[in-house]
């Protein structure tokens, strides 16, 4: 990872969270992010602010959504997301799982 690092001017990676019945983000379209908000960790542990490309999870209709993250860095040690932290509790009627993607370094 160092050598990756070391090559780079920059990276960015995107991380898509589907949702059921569980808000990730914040809790209207128009709102920003609530404090059960995600977030999200870099490589060097400091916590790391995305672009929002969307954020459907506010809605609780009983149908699959989703909110897409993109981070794009100049400093390439930040990246890959380390840890993703303040995860909502689950009921048996809400559900989410994680799609990582991988990292482009610049």
């Amino acid at each position: 990872m160092n050598f990756l690092h070391l090559l780079s001017a920059g990276a960015e990676q995107r991380i898509t969270i589907h949702c059921l019945n569980v808000t990730i983000w914040s809790h209207a379209p128009s709102l920003p992010p609530s404090q059960s908000a995600v977030h999200f960790h870099a490589w060097s542990g400091e916590t790391l602010e995305p672009d929002v490309l969307a954020d459907s999870c506010w809605q609780l209709n009983g149908r699959w959504q989703h909110a897409d993250f993109l981070f794009r860095v100049s400093d390439p040690t930040l990246l890959p997301v380390k840890r993703i932290s303040n995860l909502p509790k689950t009921t048996p009627s809400s559900r989410f799982h994680l799609e990582v993607g991988p990292v482009c370094f610049l």
